[in-house]
């Protein structure tokens, strides 16, 4: 399972991440572990 995340910095940028993982609990864990810290998940796609 893929997940994708799309994130905005604290100065209002976007940006996205995705990661895999055999469940959908395991691609969302891994793909927060991308997003930078001080930035806020604004969506999340499988």
């Amino acid at each position: 399972m893929e997940v994708k995340l799309t994130y905005e910095t604290a100065d209002g940028e976007h940006g996205h991440v995705s990661a895999f993982g055999p469940t959908y609990e395991d691609a969302l864990a891994a793909a927060r572990v991308l997003v930078p810290e001080g930035c806020r998940v604004l969506s999340i796609r499988t």
